[in-house]
């Protein structure tokens, strides 16, 4: 999936500012790469039935992906945008699912 070659204890990255202040909060998405494999777990039951809700959500992270591109120097935000949308437009599955997995009930800690 990517050439990431981290040998050391994965990355954690760190909540967003702003989501421990919050009154109310809940955390929709994670992903890791794993063995060159992208592990997900979602909280298919935050938005409910407003699937239209988690294509926004996605855009939106399309365009934090193309600006920290941008911000790294290495593509603008345009080219950047253009590739993720490539790369959405080729893995999203057409007429059958190839994804495998578990769907579980959320967990609170």
């Amino acid at each position: 999936m990517s050439n990431l070659q981290d040998t050391e204890r994965p990355l954690e990255l760190d909540i967003p500012d702003g989501v421990p202040e919050a009154q109310q909060a809940v955390e929709l998405i994670r992903a890791w790469v794993a063995d060159g494999a992208l592990m997900v777990t979602i909280n298919g039951e935050a938005l409910g039935d407003q699937l239209q809700d988690w294509g926004r959500l996605l855009a939106q992270i399309g365009h934090h992906v193309a600006h920290s591109a941008a911000l790294n120097g290495q593509k603008g935000e345009r080219q950047s945008l253009d590739e993720i949308r490539k790369g959405f437009d080729a893995m999203l599955p057409r007429n059958e699912s190839k994804l495998s997995g578990k769907v579980r009930r959320r967990s609170v800690h």
